[in-house]
């Protein structure tokens, strides 16, 4: 059995990983005490954050699309007013404002947990590598809804072994699908002349956003199980943490992070960058994330909130691919990411994120995913270690190269 096997098997012995719960804090104190185990010393970061936020995140911003453009275009200002400015502060306070209103949205903490392995010389570079140890809720529902539409999508295209290149439109990503078919059906209702056909419109778009929110308010209380998103990426990185620990690089510095409250998308991994008081220019931050199926997928780009539009990761994506063409022989996918995750977030703060290593089936989406059946069985650990592997030899490579190759 693999380091990665053993932290997994150990995690999974939780209910969950919820963010901001007791069973994340339980997590986090396991991790603390494997690093200490194989003598590094783990050191913690608090993340301000707040349970099922990502729920109310949705909500909130396409419940702000649609009402501005009900003011702006159906003339209903006086109604569409009030929960114009109701929406807001609710969206503000998803950020810790200190909007005390509702009670419901109530802030907890999450620790992200880090160690620090310092250049054998003087550091040119500093790589990050993160996996986040929490787990989101059980959207089995919407994505027994979605699953049949990505299975379309990007089939096709994985059933042909010349494809390298998975294209994945920005508008389908998970959950946002149906808060984007209400945008386009508002949208619509612009160029209808009378005022009853606009309002017919507006109500035909107000269905699919209705069922999001239910849906998504139907999750609030069940987590993923959390082995494949995203527990097998969390023990790879203390795994890679004692690989280096023992060898250091010689240019770089290496920061091995499992980071809490990704799932929430608020104040994720953003504390935990800003403690380090890193260099933004010469830091680049590797994120792991869904591994344990067939098929490695490096992915260069993800989908924005609110609307899907893209968000491109770091130039330096061309070195992962570059090496990932030799090292795994081409037998890899380039894809951007159908869902959003934080490195959104790290990336408008001016972080510098190279790229996402993760997983998928050899044919459509995988069907545990976000859902209780996120479980460890599931697991290919053949890929896994395959997956381990590549990192490793990646992360040398990198140190090696960087004297002459400014990424």
């Amino acid at each position: 059995m693999t380091l990665a096997q053993e932290i997994l098997t150990k995690m999974m012995e939780l209910p969950h990983r919820g963010s901001g719960t007791i069973y994340e804090e339980k997590a986090g104190e396991y991790l603390k005490n494997v690093y200490s185990y194989f003598g590094m010393r783990a050191k913690e970061v608090e993340s301000r954050t707040l349970k099922n936020s990502l729920n109310l995140h949705l909500i909130i911003s396409f419940a702000l699309v649609l009402l501005t453009l009900l003011v702006n275009f159906l003339n209903i200002t006086v109604l569409t007013l009030i929960v114009f400015v109701f929406s807001i502060l609710v969206y503000l306070r998803l950020f810790g404002l200190p909007f005390r209103f509702l009670k419901s949205v109530k802030p907890t903490v999450s620790k992200n947990i880090y160690v620090d392995i310092p250049a054998a010389r003087q550091a040119k570079y500093t790589l990050v590598v993160t996996g986040h140890y929490d787990t989101g809720n059980d959207y089995g529902q919407i994505v027994g809804i979605l699953g049949p539409i990505f299975n379309q999508l990007i089939a096709s295209q994985f059933r042909d072994p010349n494809i390298r290149n998975i294209t994945i439109p920005d508008f389908v990503n998970n959950p946002l699908i149906f808060a984007n078919i209400s945008f386009v059906l508002t949208l619509l209702s612009i160029f209808i002349p009378d005022t009853a056909g606009k309002f017919f419109f507006a109500f035909l778009a107000g269905v699919p956003l209705i069922v999001s929110i239910l849906l998504l308010r139907n999750s609030n209380n069940r987590y993923s199980a959390g082995a494949y998103d995203n527990g097998v990426g969390t023990s790879l990185v203390v795994e890679l943490a004692s690989i280096f620990s023992k060898v250091p690089l010689t240019n770089t510095r290496l920061i091995f992070a499992n980071v809490a409250a990704e799932e929430t998308l608020t104040r994720g991994t953003i504390p935990l960058l800003n403690a380090l008081n890193l260099d933004k220019s010469t830091t680049l931050i590797l994120d792991l994330d869904c591994i344990g199926e067939e098929e490695v997928v490096l992915m260069h780009s993800e989908p924005s909130y609110p609307l899907g539009l893209p968000t491109e990761y770091d130039s330096s994506f061309e070195l992962l691919v570059e090496f990932a063409d030799e090292f795994l022989a081409g037998n890899f996918k380039i894809s951007a990411s159908p869902a959003p995750t934080d490195n959104q977030e790290v990336l408008l703060n001016g972080y510098r994120v190279m790229g996402m290593v993760t997983t998928l089936p050899t044919q459509g989406y995988p069907a545990h995913y976000h859902s209780t059946k996120d479980t460890i069985d599931r697991i290919k650990w053949d890929k896994v270690e395959q997956v381990r592997d590549f990192l490793a030899a990646f992360a040398t490579f990198f140190d090696s190269v960087i004297e002459d190759y400014k990424p």
